[in-house]
């Protein structure tokens, strides 16, 4: 998708160039800075130092902020291409120079989408209207594959209901803790009855995929006559079935926020079974303060799992007089924390939220071998009386296990995927990246929008966070809690299109 694209769009609706103005103006200083706060953070070329950012001969104001993180509040930049062609000369000669063409397209992708983004979000009426992009990752809203007729259509900024389509096909597997046939399992998720085999299909999937379209092409696949009405939740590919609650992990043969979206054969197979182990663990470790949305079960095709496949997730409940509330949607989009927090005091809200937060992924890494992904996207937070008293989490199939503490109690409920735990990254690295999600990817976020929108003050907020870890203490959180600065280097991966989880040692 290009700027152009979305300019011709913004005209044909009536939008004024002068608001267009304004929301690019806004798009291009958001996009830029988390650009150059993963330059700091995973190198050492750029340094901060009273209130400036210095990346070779350019300076930029800029803010410091808890978790090694930064928010540049201006550039001296109009427009794209005279930044990248000075980022382009301060950055030859490191690993981000020798990339620097993925990165311009990368970071126009960005722009065009964050553009995009703001003139569909504000004032939105979708569950999870995240239109600022993914707070995890250094280039917000990207999206690289679906058209601006796609994104239109169908995406997290969906006002109306979108259909998903379902294809007959044969040769498919179901994996579920719960559905032992697959009519119970698709009336449960579906609320359709007597239907054959359907696997849904995200409806950017008919056009992106290849493999969709060759198998509807020789006929080996039909589009089904039977709808379903979603919406897409915040990650795009996740949508909410509207007549059953039921949620539907989907692959997307596309680039989303920094990944490609399809779905993985470990990630799938396994799913249903480490949801499982999750609630079993929960039970015996008496945590309130945590839940699960389980992966209740996964359909995928044989020979095509990565990209015809689903991974099927149970609705969220309440408890008795809780409120649940995407943690998204009370820090970005619809900012729901405004509201909140005007009959309580930003410290005291921030207290219990820390403790809602932490002490569940923290225990459960310490004490029960579980590593969990908690930033801003994967959480709901429970609330009672207007204060945060416990997380649900969900996407529970990119969990990183310790083999020494599961591997047993995972065997006793099911059989994992072959290979499982060849491929499974050291419980140390899912520890930081937890740590990474929970701070840098949560806290530091909604930190700074108590700071600026409820002024609050950083300092006192920092030591909530310091006191929560003292709580933590019993629960062998030490080493932890030193990893409270982790850095993923999720820039320098991207733009080397690798895969592997990797992290700047501090």
């Amino acid at each position: 998708m290009k700027l152009e694209e979305v300019r011709r769009w913004a005209r044909r609706g009536g939008i004024s160039a002068a608001r267009f103005r304004r929301v690019y103006e806004g798009a291009l200083l958001h996009t830029t800075s988390r650009v150059l706060q993963a330059i700091y953070r995973e190198s050492g070329i750029a340094r901060l130092s009273d209130g400036i950012l210095q990346l070779g001969t350019l300076r930029f104001p800029a803010t410091s902020l808890p978790f090694r993180r930064l928010e540049v509040t201006s550039i001296p930049f109009k427009a794209v291409p005279s930044l990248l062609t000075a980022l382009h000369r301060s950055l030859k000669g490191t690993v981000f120079g020798r990339h620097f063409a993925a990165l311009r397209a990368d970071f126009q992708n960005s722009v065009a989408n964050v553009v995009l983004n703001r003139l569909l979000g504000a004032g939105g009426r979708a569950i999870e209207p995240a239109y600022q992009g993914h707070q995890y990752w250094p280039l917000p809203a990207l999206r690289v594959g679906p058209s601006l007729r796609q994104v239109l259509a169908c995406s997290h900024l969906t006002r109306k209901p979108v259909v998903l389509p379902l294809l007959e096909l044969d040769d498919c597997r179901l994996v579920s803790s719960r559905y032992g046939s697959y009519p119970a399992f698709l009336r449960a998720w579906s609320g359709l009855k007597d239907a054959e085999t359907l696997m849904p299909v995200h409806p950017w999937q008919l056009e992106l995929s290849p493999v969709v379209r060759d198998l509807l092409f020789r006929k080996e696949a039909f589009l089904s006559k039977k709808r379903l009405q979603i919406i897409p939740l915040a990650s795009q590919r996740t949508c909410r079935i509207l007549a059953t609650g039921y949620d539907v992990k989907l692959p997307v043969d596309a680039t989303l926020t920094g990944e490609h979206r399809l779905l993985y054969r470990l990630n799938r197979e396994n799913a249903p079974l480490v949801s499982a182990l999750a609630g079993e663990l929960l039970r015996e470790s008496g945590l309130r303060t945590l839940a699960f949305q389980p992966d209740v079960a996964s359909i995928f095709h044989r020979r095509f799992g990565e990209h015809l496949s689903a991974i099927v997730r149970s609705p969220v409940k309440a408890r008795a007089g809780e409120r649940l509330v995407p943690a998204i949607n009370l820090w970005t989009g619809p900012h729901e924390a405004r509201a909140l927090l005007k009959g309580v005091p930003a410290e005291k809200f921030f207290t219990h939220y820390c403790r809602a937060l932490m002490q569940g992924p923290v225990v459960f890494y310490t004490q029960w071998g579980m590593a969990f992904e908690p930033h801003l996207q994967n959480v709901y937070v429970g609330l009672r009386d207007g204060l945060p008293v416990r997380i649900v989490l969900r996407d529970l199939d990119n969990s990183i296990l310790d083999p020494r503490r599961v591997r047993r109690r995972l065997r006793a409920l099911g059989a994992a995927a072959k290979d499982t735990w060849d491929h499974m990254p050291p419980y140390e690295d899912g520890g930081r990246r937890m740590v990474l999600a929970m701070l840098y990817g949560h806290l530091g976020e909604v930190m700074l929008r108590l700071s600026e929108d409820h002024d609050a003050d950083a300092g006192r907020l920092l030591a909530v966070v310091e006191s929560t870890w003292d709580e933590l203490e019993p629960y062998g959180a030490k080493r932890l809690r030193q990893w409270s600065d982790t850095v993923k280097t999720t820039l320098r991966t991207r733009l080397a299109r690798a895969t592997r989880l990797r992290f700047v040692r501090q």
